[in-house]
């Protein structure tokens, strides 16, 4: 499943179509992306809006549309359009030229004058939600990049739920939004905990420096070195595996992190080399060092 960092790139891959006109929009209406937001509802209400911002929380995606302006009067507020993206197991974004054809699985195209932007899912876990309140969002937690994502707030965090294991409170999305299994792996290895560790016993600050420290990794080694070549390859017949999970492993992150060694037959730990364990836990295949991260 995309994570921050991949959720993160698709932001960007449409970005770039911010300030352009909503000129149609194509959908397969019978793909399951549709179940909480009606194809027809968004063929009615997106064209003819104008894309003006991106977002990205976590796992998740919102685009903001503003009807056009009429008699030279801006749009209130209260007449933007909020499209929600959840990319679910293998949803994934990319911008095309305006006369693109729809792929196989493209089920949901915004043209554009100059981009079609495209959201490519074919496992159809992923979906759609408008939202018509000034901030969909405001009551979402903070991210752990986040400023509001203080050592005071995590402290408490930790102290309603001393007996979670850390691997569970590290996939709550309302606890550490984008952190999903590979990005939970790592933080436990750097903190050199057993996943299945009561977060109770943890020291609160070396939590937080670890995650901060993978999510900075991760948006730098995933988002920022893949941006590149996810545009270049926008426009080819590869475009929709320009950032499909784990299509990047070969470049990023480095051999430093679990990350590059978590799924390899007979895997090591880069610290010690000693074999990695693997097991379910909080519900997820999970790999540690059972020399490095005693529970």
């Amino acid at each position: 499943m995309p994570e921050l960092a991949e959720v993160e790139l698709a932001r960007r891959l449409w970005h770039p179509a911010v300030g352009e006109t909503i000129t149609a929009v194509d959908t397969h209406p019978k793909t399951r992306i549709f179940r909480d937001c009606p194809a027809k509802l968004l063929q009615q209400l997106l064209p003819h809006t104008t894309l003006t911002a991106t977002r990205a929380h976590g796992k998740r995606l919102l685009f903001t549309f503003s009807p056009p302006i009429t008699n030279n009067k801006p749009p209130i507020t209260g007449a933007q359009l909020h499209l929600e993206l959840h990319l679910g197991m293998a949803g994934r974004l990319y911008a095309a030229t305006p006369d693109h054809r729809a792929e196989k699985h493209d089920h949901f195209l915004l043209r554009t004058t100059h981009h079609t932007l495209a959201y490519n899912d074919y496992r159809q876990f992923g979906g759609l939600k408008l939202h018509r309140h000034p901030d969909p969002w405001a009551t979402l937690p903070p991210q752990v990049l986040d400023r509001a994502f203080t050592l005071r707030y995590l402290t408490t965090l930790l102290d309603r739920r001393p007996r979670v294991a850390l691997k569970a409170l590290l996939l709550d999305q309302a606890a550490f939004p984008g952190v999903g299994n590979w990005m939970a792996d790592e933080i436990c290895w750097r903190l050199a905990a057993h996943p299945s560790t009561p977060v109770g016993k943890l020291d609160p600050a070396a939590l937080r420096n670890a995650s901060r420290s993978v999510c900075r990794g991760a948006l730098r080694h995933v988002a920022d070195r893949n941006f590149a070549l996810a545009l270049a390859l926008a426009r080819t017949r590869t475009r929709t595996e320009a950032f499909a999970p784990g299509s990047y492993v070969h470049l990023v992150p480095p051999p430093s992190w679990l990350f590059q060694h978590r799924w390899k037959p007979g895997g090591t730990c880069p610290t010690c080399k000693k074999t990695l364990s693997r097991a379910t836990i909080a519900g997820r295949t999970t790999a540690w060092c059972p020399a490095c991260q005693l529970l």
